[in-house]
């Protein structure tokens, strides 16, 4: 299995620092790859240059299926696997759920084609009074993968590791985020494997599937961002 981050995780940082930064810490901490939500106004060609600087890949990004097309320079230049839908509330889920259907459909097309594979990242919200949104729009947009967040599954009640086994062969890779036993909205995450999300579970059934990224997501820190990083990393290896 490979690990990666993904860059919201470091959005204060970058914000500060820039893009480099955050790749120089991912790389500092041991990890594989990063996922982008946003290139800090980087051409492509300087973002690829920068990934091969610190020996990175550039798995995938978070991307609405409205701006895909938009950021196709920098998909097909970093190479990326796979691209997720971050999330969707509201009337995307309601009255305009057939035109959420449709461009779905349209950009999973599109990515296809390049030999990419487009999916959905899902909130807690999805699974609310024990529905499960993400089941019924990967099944009515077929092809759409999921990226399964550990933490708002948990956060929602799901069991994580049945969740997965419902989802296999739509399930492409897993977001890596530890859940406290506080509101997470509020609460910082304790690091990888120390709070109450089911990690093994969730990391023995990424292996049966054949799994191949598990990407680190954290909402907010308690510690130093590369010091959490790296005892993060440390123990998903354990598992």
């Amino acid at each position: 299995m490979k690990y990666g981050v993904q860059l919201y995780s470091l959005r204060d940082m970058g914000g500060k620092y820039g893009l480099e930064a955050i790749l120089k810490a991912v790389a500092d901490a041991g990890y594989d790859g990063v996922e982008f939500a946003g290139f800090y106004s980087h051409t492509p060609q300087e973002v690829k240059e920068l990934l091969d600087k610190y020996n990175l890949e550039g798995v995938s990004a978070h991307i609405s299926p409205w701006q895909v097309e938009e950021n196709l320079p920098y998909i097909d230049t970093l190479g990326m696997k796979y691209v997720f839908n971050a999330g969707m509330h509201g009337e995307l889920w309601e009255e305009k759920y057939p035109e959420t259907v449709e461009m779905h459909k349209k950009i999973v097309d599109i990515l296809n084609k390049r030999g990419i594979e487009y999916g959905y990242h899902n909130h807690w919200h999805e699974y609310a009074n024990g529905g499960d949104l993400v089941d019924k729009l990967t099944k009515d947009v077929p092809g759409l993968k999921i990226q399964l967040d550990l933490c708002w599954a948990t956060h929602a009640g799901r069991n994580v590791v049945e969740t997965m086994k419902e989802y296999e062969g739509r399930l492409q890779c897993i977001h890596v985020k530890e859940c406290p036993e506080t509101d997470p909205l509020t609460t910082p995450p304790p690091v990888v494997g120390e709070g109450i999300v089911d990690m093994q579970g969730a990391f023995n059934e990424a292996k049966r599937q054949g799994i191949e990224w598990a990407i680190l997501e954290v909402e907010s820190f308690n510690m130093p961002e590369l010091e959490y990083l790296k005892k993060s990393l440390e123990n998903m290896k354990k598992f």
